[in-house]
């Protein structure tokens, strides 16, 4: 019987607190656990918006590099329309066309690359970038003094 009265008391305790305010001041009296929650959605927050940022920049880059990659298929096409190119060589006009789209297709993922290390993750581009120049460097190096022998 004094188990169950306990149990009673217990549970009416908790019906007294009726709102989240009312538990919140019950359980964190120093408001720790307040200031804590408000922390972590902040930084919930924050990240949502980097990410929603970060996919602008990425849908920007791939909309930069297509158009940039659409240019040598773009020449190409105009000077097979305007010079009529197909009625003399049929196969001359389908391999500038293939070559111009496989040239866009590099271009695009070069491109697109270049953007994305640039942007996105810079201290990784100024490590490839540096790594790079100082291949290219050395090549050229090695081309000159094997070319003057």
């Amino acid at each position: 019987m004094k188990t169950l009265l306990t149990i009673l008391l217990f549970l009416s305790s908790l019906q007294v607190a009726q709102s989240p305010e009312d538990m919140y001041g019950m359980y964190d009296k120093d408001g720790k656990y307040r200031e804590m929650r408000e922390k972590m959605e902040q930084v919930v927050q924050k990240s949502e918006e980097a990410k929603k940022e970060e996919d602008a920049k990425k849908t920007r880059i791939l909309v930069v590099s297509l158009l940039i990659g659409l240019i040598p298929v773009a020449v190409v096409g105009g000077n097979v329309v305007r010079k009529h190119s197909w009625e003399t060589s049929q196969r001359g006009t389908a391999e500038a066309l293939v070559i111009a789209l496989a040239g866009g297709i590099v271009l695009f993922a070069f491109n697109y690359g270049w953007f994305y290390l640039k942007i996105l993750h810079e201290e990784v581009f100024k490590l490839v970038f540096s790594l790079a120049v100082i291949i290219l460097l050395v090549g050229i190096g090695i081309y000159v003094t094997g070319k003057k022998k």
